[in-house]
């Protein structure tokens, strides 16, 4: 529910989830990027399901006043709720699976991009590369037998070069523009799911992904004001990764 004043905001653009999730996101990375990541990739993203049902029944039994075996009145009211279903839709494994494509091609471009990267700077990256691929295992184990399993032809081609720079800060530049279109890709497809369980796991991922659009944007001294804009499709990079143009198969 959202306040009201004597203002008229209906040409006033509503800020989308992914500007509040990227605000929360740097609160928590600047003060130890490490201790997050370490906490992503010993976490367990679990579906969430929320039952509600609400059954009201209230029985009074008052005697009528000076009336020898007095009447008893009774209310019962049920409300009935209709509740999203839980395991994935056939929609929503078609998007789950998509997704899962899109994390195993990153984890495949991180793959190519590490050597670049001298040793000593190779613990941050590394953690991402391990993001992705458990990310890419959990939604496989949701989807089972329906799950691609292949990493996204068409995006590791179109960034194989960038991620494949000489330069270091060219890479990293690489890593962050993949994260900010990871984290608006799963934001805008977050709103076209209906099972719980593909919901629950994707809203566990994004947060994680923004924070690591963050800490890249950090390395290559990004503004804040850039990292965080109030309206979706300011970032720097970002790309919504769609179905259409990058077909799983």
């Amino acid at each position: 529910m959202h306040d009201q004043d004597d203002v008229d905001h209906s040409d006033t653009p509503t800020p989308p989830r992914r500007g509040y999730t990227r605000r929360l996101a740097l609160g928590s990375v600047v003060t130890a990027a490490g201790a997050a990541i370490a906490a992503v990739a010993a976490g367990t993203a679990s579906a969430q399901t929320d039952t509600t049902g609400a059954s009201a029944g209230s029985d009074a039994s008052t005697p009528a006043t000076g009336a020898p075996g007095g009447t008893t009145a009774t209310t019962g009211a049920t409300t009935t709720t209709t509740l999203p279903p839980q395991r994935p839709t056939t929609a929503d494994t078609a998007l789950l699976g998509f997704v899962q494509t899109l994390e195993l091609a990153a984890a495949e471009l991180y793959s190519q991009a590490l050597p670049t990267i001298p040793q000593a700077q190779r613990e941050v990256p590394a953690a991402f590369l391990l993001n992705h691929q458990n990310y890419g295992e959990q939604l496989g184990a949701m989807l089972g037998r329906r799950a691609p399993g292949i990493a996204n032809a068409t995006l590791v081609s179109e960034r194989s070069a960038a991620f494949g720079a000489r330069s270091i800060p060219a890479v990293l530049r690489a890593m962050y523009d993949l994260e900010d279109s990871l984290a608006a890709s799963q934001a805008a497809l977050l709103g076209e799911l209906v099972g719980t369980d593909g919901a629950a796991l994707i809203a566990s991922i994004l947060p994680i992904e923004a924070r690591q659009a963050v800490v890249l944007g950090q390395s290559l001294n990004i503004a804040d004001e850039e990292l965080m804009p109030l309206f979706e499709g300011d970032e720097p990079g970002a790309t919504v990764l769609t179905p259409a143009q990058y077909p799983v198969a």
